[in-house]
């Protein structure tokens, strides 16, 4: 069965997740949505992912969404975030991706987030020593990822059990 990865990444955690989605899950093709739009009709199921500042999705993977919707509407399809707030992942999917999308996914999950300091720049490099300041000690709050999350979501993709 022929996988289509297709991702958009800011500061490499998404693509990072996609990566290892695609060690997992046999025949998989891995596409950077920030570099090209490939042709879902090719494949057999289809998983995007993106990453999330603000409360927005990466636009170029809503962009695919949206301009895709019609072909992946007839193709198993899943659909991940990579946001370091977890807990409003609903909201977040719920705000950024049609119902219809989410509805028909096989899997929507969010895998967590990270912090990189070297590859953030003004703003956001300002709002990330801020939450790293207001978590102080307490290292659970700060963004992380849930390995366990890729793990299921990779073997429901590659027809396992998880």
């Amino acid at each position: 069965m022929k996988t289509l990865i297709a991702y958009a990444s800011k500061t490499g955690t998404t693509e990072k997740c996609a990566r290892t989605l695609a060690e997992k899950i046999p025949n998989a093709t891995l596409v950077d949505l920030c570099a090209q739009k490939p042709d879902p009709s090719a494949y057999d199921q289809v998983i995007v992912g993106g990453s999330v500042r603000m409360g927005s999705l990466h636009v170029d993977a809503r962009q695919y969404l949206e301009g895709t919707k019609p072909i992946l509407l007839e193709k198993p399809l899943g659909i991940f975030l990579c946001a370091g707030f977890a807990e409003k992942a609903d909201a977040i999917f719920a705000n950024n991706i049609e119902a219809e999308l989410r509805t028909h996914a096989r899997q929507c999950a969010c895998f967590g987030g990270e912090i990189d300091f070297s590859k953030l720049r003004g703003f956001e490099k300002l709002i990330a020593k801020m939450a790293l300041r207001s978590a102080g000690e307490n290292s659970a709050a700060l963004p992380h990822l849930f390995p366990e999350r890729i793990e299921a979501f990779a073997a429901l993709f590659a027809g396992e059990t998880p």
